[in-house]
């Protein structure tokens, strides 16, 4: 059964908005490894340093998520988009858990707090690429 052309046509618009998106993580995650690059030189602690490392990690694994949001779009996928939502979960999981032990053990600073933020936010946005391709790719 094909699609019709609108549908399919709305579908790759928006697989080229997911992969925006996933080019997006990559910029967070190249900052995380400025962050990285920056603590290593002696320019941040690591209060300041680790929140951001914990935005750069979760950023490598939204671009890959976004990835995988794509071709469930472009394929309708609906089992593989549905995968990839459940990942987004334990991403968003992960990143809450990392962040709880990064400020019960070594502490937050200001800066580490904007990262903090910066983190959640990159981990909620993910639900906006992946929720909609499990929305799209879904049986009728």
């Amino acid at each position: 059964m094909t699609a019709a052309p609108t549908e399919r046509s709305g579908n790759t618009l928006l697989a080229v908005v997911g992969i925006v998106a996933a080019f997006a993580d990559g910029v967070v995650a190249w900052l995380g490894a400025t962050a990285w690059r920056s603590y290593r030189d002696g320019g941040l602690t690591i209060e300041q340093a680790a929140p951001f490392l914990v935005m750069a990690v979760s950023a490598a694994v939204g671009a890959v998520l976004g990835v995988f949001a794509m071709i469930a779009l472009l394929r309708r996928g609906h089992g593989l988009a549905r995968g990839t939502l459940n990942l987004t979960w334990l991403r968003l999981g992960a990143v809450f858990v990392a962040l709880m032990i990064i400020a019960l053990t070594i502490g937050v600073s200001a800066v580490g707090t904007v990262g903090m933020a910066l983190a959640v936010g990159d981990a909620f946005a993910g639900f906006v690429v992946t929720g909609v391709a499990t929305r799209r790719t879904r049986e009728r």
